[in-house]
């Protein structure tokens, strides 16, 4: 009992934190904190500005190798015609399932219409800002065509930031010299009212189907 008293009076005649002793440890959180959130802010801004880059050069990458692929499969380049440019890219190909093929800009994406089937082949995460079509063949039997288009992504950390990357392909169509993708005869595709029509053969019967803008075409 008396080691007891002893040491409750030692405890009670302890000194507390004083007033100072609470500003200074203050003080030096604050420091700290005023290093270390900038720091821990640009590490995250890096991170996601990393991401931001692999995901447009990835999806470009993709979205070209889609298109290649495309052409190079393709009987011929129905749209645009030769030495011109325009922003919708038309191909023959000899299966009824894809003919005709078109690719475009369309709501900030790219997307593939084969037939009467159409689907985004760039990632809704990016945005697509610009998207061209040279038609630089050289005869009938050496068609070619350079595709040229550009992508986006905004990263929002405390102010906007946007990377942006442009990616193009020379593109040569495989020689053939048998071509069946027009068996039904129709129409080529075209312009009406701003609206972009082309025919699809179903059933030996050219149907008509129209999708997207094309104002801007040509």
């Amino acid at each position: 009992m008396k080691h007891f008293f002893i040491f409750c009076r030692h405890y009670k005649n302890r000194a507390g934190v004083t007033l100072i002793e609470l500003m200074i440890f203050i003080a030096i959180m604050s420091i700290m904190a005023s290093t270390l959130i900038p720091l821990l802010f640009n590490v995250t801004k890096s991170r996601q500005r990393q991401d931001a880059i692999a995901l447009v050069e990835q999806n470009g990458a993709q979205v070209l190798q889609e298109i290649i692929h495309a052409v190079q499969s393709a009987e011929r380049i129905i749209s645009p015609l030769d030495g011109e440019q325009g922003i919708i890219l038309v191909l023959q190909t000899d299966s009824g399932a894809t003919n005709p093929t078109l690719v475009t800009r369309y709501s900030g994406s790219i997307i593939m219409v084969q037939g009467s089937t159409r689907r985004t082949l760039s990632s809704e995460l990016v945005g697509v800002t610009g998207f061209i079509v040279e038609n630089t063949s050289t005869a009938a039997d050496r068609q070619s065509v350079v595709v040229s288009l550009d992508m986006s992504r905004e990263i929002r950390i405390n102010q906007p930031l946007v990377y942006e990357s442009h990616f193009d392909a020379v593109i040569n169509l495989y020689p053939d010299d048998v071509t069946t993708g027009d068996s039904c005869g129709c129409w080529p595709p075209s312009c009406i009212d701003d609206i972009y029509v082309w025919p699809v053969c179903i059933d030996g019967i050219c149907v008509p189907y129209g999708d997207f803008d094309c104002s801007m075409e040509g």
